[in-house]
């Protein structure tokens, strides 16, 4: 993590700010055995030092009242700092997604029961090697200090670190309790039962007693259930009603991050990272809209510096007017997709398209059949040329024609254009043309 060179810095602002409430945690990590000092000299003469500072928590549901956590500004100084010599692979890391978290909880069936548990100050409780202790110093109040345990501010390589001992004690819940219902995200864990079974009660004294062996402290007043009702990772599951909700306050602000966008020729890069916050925080619930993000974050590839401006394309554009579409008919209520992949032979859902001017494409849906007739206009032009394109027309046709019929079904479309196959899977293509089917189709998968 870079030489062992002595290097001084000042403080993050919001360590003079709030300078009591730094001191206090600073205190309670010496307790805890996390920091080591005051020293009022340097115990070791290579001592490098990172800025500290305080971010306010985000306060619990019903409450005005937050509280603090203590970060150290490990990617400071740019180019030279601990973060910096962090190899990029030692960060890579998946977390569980929603989907998998939805699919263990559709198993269960309606009514299934579900708890919340979380661990306390995660992150510390993963100690540094004392080699490493000269790397991540601090000064305050005239004292020099250093951390003994993963301090917040380091590397994505935290989360990865953290997230193979949070995917220890997930297995090692499942082994004792011989139950496959438990799912987590980092510090969160999500366990859960069969109706009136009394599993998910026996999943959470199974998981508390094995965190008391091995002395992993839970944040007791943030567990939650067994309930049929419960958020996780910001969205409400109702197993009763076998629905998502997102929260409505969530769907307004991401409604008018996206009218102010959509006004603009650019945008900072601070302000994008904001948007795209909020629009992946949705995708979560619905994985269809992921095809209208890419734009976004493919904007962001390179962009460094928070206050570099950049443009606002028509693509994005078009894409943003697809979102707010959508918006204006949702109402934050999802009902579980159904597990099953449905092939269309399965259901007798079949398209063709032909080549031939003078003819156009067609529909059959069990028993029940259509007809577009290719436009005139069309004729002598390059549309009659893109196979990819006419191929599409029928597979929108048949969504369009019979949503209703395929309400929350997952359908595996064949098709013999390898092009489409990839537009199908990625949601997203090149051509402005195939775009103006895609976003259609797209949006109609997302409201049915």
């Amino acid at each position: 993590m870079g030489p062992r060179q002595a290097v001084n810095c000042s403080n993050l602002i919001s360590a003079k700010q709030h300078e009591s409430e730094l001191e206090e945690k600073i205190t309670k990590e010496i307790q805890a055995g996390r920091i080591a000092g005051p020293f009022k000299n340097k115990p070791f003469s290579n001592l490098r030092l990172s800025p500290i500072g305080l971010v306010a928590k985000k306060p619990p549901p019903g409450s005005k009242i937050h509280g603090w956590r203590m970060i150290q500004h490990l990617s400071y100084p740019l180019g030279s700092s601990i973060n910096s010599f962090i190899d990029p692979q030692l960060a890579t890391v998946q977390y569980t997604s929603f989907d998998k978290v939805l699919g263990t909880i559709s198993k269960l069936g309606k009514g299934a029961e579900m708890a919340r548990m979380d661990i306390v100050s995660a992150f510390r409780l993963l100690i540094l090697h004392p080699d490493e202790f000269v790397l991540f110093g601090f000064r305050f109040q005239d004292n020099f200090y250093f951390q003994k345990a993963l301090p917040m501010g380091c590397s994505a390589a935290a989360c990865a670190l953290f997230e193979k001992f949070s995917c220890f004690l997930e297995w090692l819940v499942r082994f004792q309790s011989h139950k496959e219902s438990i799912e987590h995200y980092l510090d969160d864990f999500l366990l859960a039962g069969e109706a009136r079974s009394g599993e998910c009660l026996h999943l959470m004294n199974n998981f508390r007693t094995i965190c008391s062996d091995i002395g992993v402290p839970l944040a007791e007043e943030k567990t939650l259930g067994p309930t049929c009702i419960m958020t996780f990772l910001g969205l409400e599951i109702d197993t009763l009603e076998m629905v998502i909700r997102i929260p409505q306050d969530k769907l307004t602000e991401v409604k008018g991050k996206l009218e102010l966008t959509i006004k603009k020729r650019k945008i900072t890069l601070r302000d994008l990272q904001s948007l795209v916050g909020s629009l992946n925080f949705c995708a979560k619930a619905i994985p269809s809209v992921r095809a209208f993000n890419r734009r976004f974050c493919d904007a962001m590839c390179g962009i460094q510096r928070s206050n570099h401006f950049i443009r606002v394309t028509l693509g994005m554009k078009e894409d943003i007017k697809t979102w707010l579409t959508f918006l204006e008919n949702f109402n934050g209520t999802l009902a579980f997709g159904e597990s099953e992949w449905l092939s269309n032979s399965k259901i007798h859902l079949f398209t063709d398209s032909a080549g031939n001017p003078d003819l156009g494409c067609g529909v059959y849906f069990s028993g029940r059949w259509a007809y577009f007739q290719w436009p005139s206009s069309w004729e002598n032009t390059d549309v009659m040329a893109d196979i990819t394109f006419l191929e599409l027309v029928p597979i929108v046709l048949s969504i369009l024609l019979f949503k209703e019929d395929l309400y929350n079904k997952r359908i595996l479309f064949h098709t013999d254009n390898k092009a489409l196959v990839s537009i199908l899977n990625k949601k997203s293509s090149k051509s402005r043309r195939v775009m103006e089917l895609v976003r259609p189709f797209v949006l109609q998968t997302m409201l049915f």
